[in-house]
């Protein structure tokens, strides 16, 4: 699932995710749908961006995290260590930087997957 309000970073996420194999059954362009979706879906993975309107993504991955424990990882174009800390108190799994690039964006995203599930 991807919860980003751009949307042509949305596009890019959902090709480089389906070209990797992977399902995407959900986009959310906020996150409040984003909050909605993930506790209504149940994805294993969730792409979600910090900057959105309505709830940005920090709040958005802080109110999933109380409910259900998903493997939540920014995606962003913050690169400053503020950021990073805040996503890790609120419970994401991990932090990837923008731009989106599969040879990157994937890597990451299954070794952030695989170590949150072999805790």
């Amino acid at each position: 699932m991807t919860v980003e309000d751009e949307s042509i970073t949305q596009l890019q996420l959902r090709k480089v995710l389906t070209r990797a194999g992977l399902i995407v059954v959900g986009q959310a362009m906020n996150g409040q749908e984003g909050v909605d979706l993930i506790l209504r879906e149940k994805p294993d993975l969730v792409t979600m961006d910090i900057t959105m309107p309505v709830m940005d993504g920090l709040e958005a991955t802080r109110q999933v995290m109380e409910r259900d424990k998903t493997c939540v990882v920014i995606v962003t174009a913050y690169t400053n260590e503020e950021y990073r800390q805040k996503a890790e108190e609120v419970g994401a799994s991990g932090y990837v930087v923008k731009p989106i690039a599969a040879a990157s964006l994937l890597p990451a995203l299954e070794q952030i997957y695989e170590q949150r599930n072999s805790k």
